[in-house]
């Protein structure tokens, strides 16, 4: 006859059979959320893997290209350093690089460190919902059966899941702080390194309490029943506490940490932005085409505002799953009953590390990770996530090409770059176009251009609209508010000439 050990003290470390109320009802929904995660982690790694397989073979199909187009190219720049890749902005311009630059040829291209860092991610949430997965052979035994190779495996797999899927969380948050807070990428050769020594020191981690208690040998087993599942026996509580719950808590504090730096570190940014554009913009008003209405103003910042928010959830979710069995885990070590409800309620919740990173990664990160766009992007994900426009690469502000001195040439596109709503933009702003400065409250002196741009409008601004279009579709006036001049001046370089010569 079975009995209750829903309340059973976690130092019982012999096998469980059968399987208790408390146990079995509170497994079967350990499982089925740890068979999510591993479903949906190993889809999408599946995924990326195969995305990132293709990538490759596309470079390496590309450097191959380019080896041969610089051969055959001639040394002579015919365009004067006004390329392509010079008179359109990087959102406009193939994403393919070295297309036109002979010097990215030589620059070998490589995948985006945030896809680096949730690809390991991933694998560490499937070494995690593996190991509780294997719950599910308890529930098909009707019992929890030490000193076996499932067992075992359990408690190896909850060691470097948990302690991995903790590391990773914390890398991503350190680069998300470099990227925004800091405005820094690092080197791509420090990010691999930094994956290689996540790896090695999370299996040095595991390994080296098999190594010094030598696999339990004096305390009946290193991996056996720990409350509902397998893990590290409770005699070794010195070696749960320094070799996994140590670094857990660490990875905690540092990850909540970052990500309220970065929170408030973009809400800084919002509020400095808004002051400047208040100061440095005139108000103007915008008029439709159709009735000479104002358009509706757009709300201030408030999506920015939950956007920034949405930040938080990045901590908010590891600390709602990985918490609670790290505390009912301490809260044992120190001697205080932890009932087995509990446990497999903190085990449902850390089982779901991974689905529900595929979803809040795959959401707030999507164009990063589902888009076709190239792996290669420079872009941080942040703004897929939704992060104001504080990055201005993609703003169409050229550079002068490198190398040259005379001829520079600088063009600056205004609007969005993304196809379709830099022309609505602009529809919505052409109507008020002749009515800017003409009907503010302060007055500026017109100059003679500008007078004459006025009489040519005519009844323009009687026929109710602020342009009149001709027969051909073309403008017969435009209001001008402010005229720029640009004055070029000849440098000359001073030097004395030898005698008998001129200049």
């Amino acid at each position: 006859m079975a009995t209750d050990n829903s309340h059973a003290p976690e130092n019982e470390i012999d096998s469980l059979t059968p399987l208790p109320l408390a146990h079995r009802q509170g497994l079967w929904g350990v499982s089925i959320l740890a068979g999510l995660s591993f479903v949906s982690s190993t889809v999408l790694l599946v995924y990326l893997t195969v995305k990132l397989i293709r990538w490759h073979i596309k470079q390496w199909k590309l450097e191959q290209q380019q080896s041969i187009h610089a051969l055959a190219s001639s040394s002579v720049d015919l365009s004067l350093g006004l390329a392509e890749r010079h008179l359109f902005p990087p959102c406009r311009r193939n994403n393919s690089r070295g297309r036109d630059d002979p010097d990215s040829a030589r620059k070998k291209a490589y995948p985006n460190q945030f896809l680096v860092l949730i690809y390991n991610l991933l694998l560490a949430d499937i070494h995690q919902a593996g190991a509780f997965l294997l719950n599910a052979v308890w529930l098909g035994k009707d019992g929890i059966i030490v000193h076996t190779p499932a067992c075992w495996a359990q408690g190896w797999l909850v060691s470097t899941g948990d302690l991995s899927s903790s590391c990773f969380i914390t890398a991503i948050a350190v680069h998300t702080y470099l990227a925004v807070v800091r405005n820094y990428t690092p080197p791509q050769c420090a990010v691999y390194a930094t994956v290689i020594g996540l790896w090695v020191f999370n299996y040095l981690m595991a390994a080296l309490g098999v190594i010094l208690t030598k696999n339990g040998a004096d305390g009946g087993g290193l991996y056996v029943r720990a409350a509902a599942w397998c893990w590290i026996n409770i005699q070794y509580e010195t070696h749960r506490l320094f070799l996994h719950y140590l670094w857990i808590f660490i990875s905690l504090f540092l990850t909540s940490a970052l990500y309220a730096a970065v929170f408030l570190s973009l809400r800084k940014k919002t509020k400095e932005l808004h002051s400047e554009s208040k100061l440095t913009r005139r108000p103007t008003a915008a008029y439709s085409n159709t009735k000479n209405k104002p358009l509706p103003a757009l709300p201030p910042s408030s999506s920015h505002n939950q956007q920034q928010k949405a930040f938080l959830l990045y901590p908010l979710i590891y600390i709602l799953c990985t918490l609670p069995l790290a505390l009912g885990r301490i809260t044992t070590m120190a001697g205080v009953h932890v009932p087995i409800s509990y446990f497999c309620t903190a085990g449902a919740l850390i089982a779901s590390n991974g689905w529900l990173d595929v979803l809040l990664w795959g959401v707030t990160r999507h164009r990063l990770i589902f888009t076709s766009e190239g792996i290669d992007t420079e872009a941080s994900g942040i703004e897929s996530f939704g992060a104001p426009p504080f990055d201005f690469r993609g703003s169409g502000i050229i550079r002068t090409p490198a190398g040259r001195k005379f001829g520079n040439m600088v063009w600056v596109q205004a609007g969005n770059c993304n196809k379709g709503e830099g022309e609505k933009a602009w529809g919505k702003r052409k109507a008020g176009l002749g009515r800017m400065g003409s009907r503010g409250k302060k007055k500026r002196n017109k100059t003679a251009s500008q007078e004459t741009l006025t009489r040519m409008m005519g009844r323009s601004e009687g026929a109710g609209g602020p342009e009149e279009m001709g027969k051909n579709g073309t403008v017969r006036g435009i209001q001008m508010d402010t005229v720029t001049s640009v004055t070029v001046l000849d440098v000359v370089e001073d030097r004395i000439a030898p005698p008998g010569q001129a200049l």
